[in-house]
């Protein structure tokens, strides 16, 4: 699946920066270097805000400043990390080393750090006749490959089979001067990513909260972008053009070289995709302020609402649908009838020479056997031995049928199963409540860093999932006045997956934390529980306004306050929700657990929740729940950003 081509890429700029390191080289300065050194601290150059965009400092909470890079060799002075001054000095000295003295391999400062050479040219008038001239093949002849004309974000959307993606993902293209918009696909991607070194899902979890992968900027094909999320794990794609000079663009790319070969501390939530592609659209243009304001978390699709707020700054925006959002494009538009004789197709083609087959119209067979081709195309991108520069094996039965039709579909507007991410509410939540049990009157308050729950106004999210992270809730209960626990949870996950009978995928959920034991009267106790749930979805169509449910599921708690500790078991689940347009959904639900193990036990739930959301990031809920005997009311209020 490597392409020759990105490999090669790789690894110039790899080995362009591997041998960058310049603080034990020694050599003697002329006049002129120190003449540009004192120029530069006259004009205090290493506090402008481009120097430090350069060089990726951030001001530190003791005052002083501190680069995000974490690779060395992107320094040229021993404390050039924590110290723009000294970084200054030493980046303005290294540009007159002799290039005879260079090692084998080794670039020369002025090819290594290009984007702060062409800012300090510009901002001291250096006379490039006084300077050392060096021989930039390597990266000249990157920019000549790249052929850069313009620049566009891409987003990927939400696919909940796997953890780091969850989030969505955004990465750049390079739009080449000399391909047009139908030939994208053979643009090159820049993306920043952690570079995994685990299979373990608890390590993974560990290393990416705190910093212990190496984040890298690679480049690459386009299409190998499109072939990963929009081909094998059918994510739609968000294509936003942005406005950039073709000097904002030129300093974009030499900063981009710079970063090829050193690497970022990856946080999950915080120096990750989403942060670093605002970064260096920063160094492209320092007027942009994109990174500043965030402190806990960045998600993807916060980039393309803070890319969104400024004025003029993306220029289009195309929505690309993946193969089975195309394959559903399709059914959407199809009668039942049609439908059957497209699951009845993909289990055996010989349906074509029957009569449910024959039967049908020139415009119904053009409908089903394009469907059918989406789909043949899906497979046919998961099987081990694809090969890109191949074209797929169609059976040429399939193509002959088509052929013969001699009709082409005047297909409506493609429907777009995602929603523009610029649209969703904010990721971190606030909420303030008040209810009753049927003991007292309590107060709630709850916050959360991420993501989105299923009740929630799904705009710019994946329909009818959820991802919560660190969802904390506590509550003050005002007749025996103390402030209890009520629930944190670890990790909530949910997707409820419309089943069709092609792909047949299943719904699911996995969460874990504390939560207090309602079934029975211990004080408003805790627990430590997981829970994991697995079933089917029902759902007509994609712009039904209803999907019902039903999981089977096993659940396991401990607590003092249970017999022997702790209890386990199961049981099933299953309701509806119901959405009354964008601003309201109903959610109606109840389950069933059996604990035959530890703590013997059994509980009925039953839930109603109502949603109502007069504006994006603001929604007021009202639920009630019974726990078996047990009512409680709750009125809460909830605030996004």
């Amino acid at each position: 699946m490597h392409s020759p081509v990105r490999i090669a890429i790789s690894f110039l700029i790899l080995v362009s920066l591997s041998t960058g390191s310049l603080w034990a080289q020694t050599f003697e300065t002329p006049p002129y270097a120190e003449q540009l050194v004192q120029q530069a601290l006259e004009k205090k150059l290493d506090q402008k805000r481009q120097w430090h965009l350069l060089l990726h400092y951030k001001g530190t909470w003791l005052g002083g400043y501190e680069s995000e890079a974490d690779g060395m060799d992107f320094f040229n002075a021993p404390d050039g990390k924590t110290d723009p001054q000294a970084e200054l000095i030493a980046t303005l000295r290294s540009f007159f080393k002799n290039p005879e003295t260079l090692k084998s391999k080794e670039e020369h400062p002025q090819c290594n750090f290009p984007a702060r050479y062409k800012w300090l040219k510009r901002e001291l008038a250096i006379d490039p006749n006084q300077l050392p001239r060096a021989e930039c093949t390597r990266m000249e002849n990157w920019l000549a490959q790249l052929e850069p004309q313009s620049v566009t974000l891409i987003f990927a959307s939400f696919f909940m089979n796997n953890p780091a993606s969850m989030f969505g993902h955004t990465f750049l293209r390079i739009d080449s001067e000399s391909k047009s918009n139908r030939q994208a696909l053979s643009n090159y991607g820049v993306n920043y990513a952690a570079t995994v070194d685990t299979d373990s899902m608890i390590l993974y979890a560990f290393k990416g909260l705190f910093g212990f992968f190496k984040g890298e900027f690679t480049v690459f094909p386009y299409y190998l972008k499109v072939q990963e999320y929009s081909n094998w794990e059918s994510r739609d794609l968000w294509e936003y053009e942005l406005n950039l000079t073709p000097d904002q663009i030129d300093t974009l790319m030499l900063h981009l070289w710079e970063l090829g070969g050193t690497y970022f501390d990856y946080y999950y939530f915080q120096e990750n995709c989403s942060y670093h592609m605002l970064t260096v659209l920063e160094v492209a243009n320092p007027n942009l302020k994109l990174s500043d304001d965030f402190f806990i978390s960045v998600q993807p699709a916060d980039t393309i609402k803070i890319l969104a707020e400024q004025e003029g700054l993306i220029s289009k925006v195309t929505y690309r649908p993946a193969i089975l959002s195309r394959m559903e494009h399709k059914t959407e538009q199809m009668s039942d009838e049609e439908k059957e004789v497209l699951y009845d197709l993909v289990e055996d083609a010989k349906v074509l020479k029957e009569d449910s087959y024959q039967q049908l119209m020139t415009p119904q067979k053009a409908l089903v056997l394009d469907a059918y081709l989406d789909y043949l195309e899906y497979e046919g991108l998961g099987e081990e031995d694809f090969d890109p520069k191949k074209p797929l094996r169609i059976p040429h039965a399939i193509l002959l049928e088509r052929s013969k039709l001699k009709y082409k579909r005047q297909d409506t507007e493609v429907t777009e199963f995602s929603a523009r991410p610029e649209t969703a509410h904010g990721t971190d939540r606030a909420r303030l409540g008040v209810g009753i049990n049927d003991d007292e009157l309590f107060q709630e308050i709850a916050y959360r860093p991420t993501l989105h729950d299923i009740l929630a106004r799904d705009m710019g999210y994946k329909k009818d999932s959820q991802f919560l992270f660190l969802d904390f809730a506590g509550r003050y209960y005002y007749e025996s006045k103390r402030f209890r626990l009520d629930r944190l949870r670890l990790l909530d996950i949910a997707s409820l997956t419309p089943y069709e009978p092609i792909f047949k995928k299943p719904s699911w959920k996995l969460n874990l934390g504390f939560d207090t034991i309602r079934d029975f009267d211990c004080g408003y106790c805790n627990s430590f529980k997981g829970n994991a749930g697995y079933g089917y979805s029902y759902k007509p169509s994609h712009k039904s306004w209803y999907i019902l449910f039903v999981l089977a599921e096993l659940e396991a708690e401990t607590s003092g306050h249970l017999e022997d500790n702790h209890r386990a078991g199961g049981g099933v689940s299953g309701g509806l929700f119901v959405d009354f347009g964008v601003d309201w959904r109903l959610q109606l639900s109840a389950e069933y657990k059996r604990f035959p193990l530890g703590d013997d036990s059994e509980y009925i739930r039953y839930d109603s929740k109502l949603r109502y959301s007069p504006h994006q990031d603001v929604d007021l809920r009202l639920e009630y729940q019974r726990f078996d005997h047990k009512d409680q009311g709750l009125f809460s209020i909830n605030l996004y950003y």
